[in-house]
C-alpha cells in the first residue's frame, strides 16, 4: 500500500536514517544464527513501494537499527507493485531462493494489506490468502484520523457528528479518499457501526490533501485521511480533528478536547497503518522467531526508538509479537467483511453485478 509524504519529510527522514548509520552502536550484541545455520548470507527487507515512500524510509530505519545486531548484512530492495501489491509479491517471493526461508522479510501495512484481499480478486487470480504470510512482529501505529471542518454544527465529539448525521440524513458532504481505500473503507465501516450508512453525500477525490483541502475551505464536511496529511492541515488551523484510530490521544492531539481517541468510545484501532513484518507462510516458526528477536532489539536502539523525530505526529510505539498481529488480521477481516458487502466494495458482490 502506497504511503504519501511530503518531500520535505522524506529528506528529513534520509538525513535521519544517514546519521543513525554513522552512530555508534556500543553495547550492542551480536546474535547468533540458529543451529540449522539461519541465516547464513544477507537478509534482506523488502519494501513494495518507492524508496521514498513512508514504507521505504521505514524499511532503511529497519535496517540502520539492525546493523551491529544481525550477524549477516541486513539489505533494503524497493519493489514497488500496484494495488494488492503485498500479496502479489508474497506470491512472488515463492519462487526466489531463501524465501521460503525467511530471507525476504516484507513490511506488511495490516489494515490495507488485508482488506485487499476483500476489495481485489486476488483470491481467484493467485489463490491468495491470510494463511500466505506469516507476522513477525508490529512496530508502529499511524493512525487513520476522521476530519471536519471548522465550526462545523455539531460540534467537535465525534459521536455528535454522528448523532447530527441520523437526524440529518443526505444533507454532509464526505469527501472520501478514492473509493475502498483504507480510509474510505473505515469512515464507511464506522458510519455502519453507528446505523447511518449510506446517510451522507459521497465525493471521492483522488488524494488524501484534496480532501482535507476540501474540508478547509469549507466546500465538504468530513473526510478519513492519514494522521500525517491532517497534521499538516490541522497545524494551519484549516481543519478540525475529529476521532484518531488509537487507544488514547497522542501528542499534540492529547492537548485538543475536542479531538476523540477511538479507545475511548470502545471503538477497535485497528483502522490504521500498522507497520508490520511479514514472511512467507512456509517460512519455519524457528525463523520467524529469530527474525522477531532481531527486529525487536533493533526496535529498541536509541535511533528506531526514536521513530520519524517527531516528523508525523501521531506515531505511536505498538509492539506486537506475530501471533498477536497474526489474531489481529484476522480480526480485521470477519469485521470488514459485511460491511464492504453492504457498500457494494467486495469482491463478491461485484462479481455477481
Amino acid at each position: 500500500m502506497k504511503g504519501c509524504v511530503s518531500k520535505k519529510l522524506v529528506w528529513l527522514c534520509v538525513a535521519v536514517v544517514l546519521t543513525w548509520a554513522v552512530a555508534s552502536t556500543a553495547g550492542a550484541q551480536v546474535m547468533k544464527p540458529l543451529a540449522d545455520g539461519f541465516p547464513k548470507r544477507a537478509i534482506t527487507l523488502i519494501n513494495i513501494d518507492d524508496p521514498g515512500t513512508r514504507d521505504g524510509i521505514y524499511a532503511r530505519m529497519m535496517q540502520t537499527a539492525c546493523k551491529g545486531i544481525s550477524p549477516v548484512p541486513v539489505l533494503v530492495s524497493d519493489e514497488p507493485i500496484a494495488q494488492g501489491g503485498t500479496w502479489m509479491k508474497a506470491n512472488e517471493l515463492k519462487k526466489r531462493p531463501g524465501a521460503l526461508e525467511g530471507y525476504y522479510p516484507f513490511v506488511f501495512t495490516a489494515f490495507g494489506v488485508v482488506t485487499d484481499l476483500q476489495v481485489e480478486p486476488l483470491t481467484r487470480d493467485i489463490n491468495a490468502k491470510l494463511s500466505d504470510v506469516k507476522m513477525v512482529i508490529v512496530t508502529d501505529q499511524l493512525p487513520y484520523v476522521v476530519i471536519q471542518k471548522k465550526n462545523a454544527p455539531w460540534g467537535r465529539k465525534f459521536e455528535d457528528l454522528m448523532k447530527y448525521i441520523k437526524a440529518h440524513p443526505g444533507e454532509l458532504k464526505y469527501v472520501s479518499y478514492e473509493v475502498g481505500s483504507g480510509h474510505d473503507i473505515m469512515f464507511e465501516w464506522l458510519l455502519a457501526r453507528y446505523g447511518v450508512g449510506g446517510k451522507v453525500k459521497k465525493i471521492p477525490q483522488s488524494t488524501m490533501q484534496e480532501c482535507a483541502s476540501a474540508i478547509g475551505a469549507g466546500e465538504a464536511d468530513v473526510s478519513a485521511i492519514g494522521v500525517d496529511v491532517a497534521y499538516t492541515n490541522w497545524q494551519a488551523g484549516r481543519i478540525d480533528m475529529s476521532l484518531l484510530m488509537s487507544e488514547k490521544k497522542p501528542a499534540p492531539w492529547d492537548k485538543d478536547d475536542g479531538a476523540t481517541a477511538a479507545g475511548e468510545i470502545k471503538i477497535p484501532t485497528f483502522c490504521s497503518t500498522i507497520m508490520s513484518w511479514a514472511v512467507n507462510g512456509e517460512v519455519p516458526d524457528s525463523h520467524v522467531d529469530w527474525l522477531y528477536q532481531l527486529f525487536t532489539a533493533a526496535a529498541k536502539t536509541p535511533g528506531f526508538a526514536k521513530r520519524w523525530q517527531g516528523m508525523i505526529p501521531g506515531d505511536i510505539e505498538r509492539h506486537m509479537t506475530g501471533a498477536a498481529a497474526a489474531k489481529m488480521n484476522q480480526e480485521i477481516f470477519d469485521a470488514m467483511d459485511q460491511p464492504l458487502k453492504d457498500i457494494g466494495l467486495h469482491i463478491d458482490v461485484i462479481k455477481r453485478k
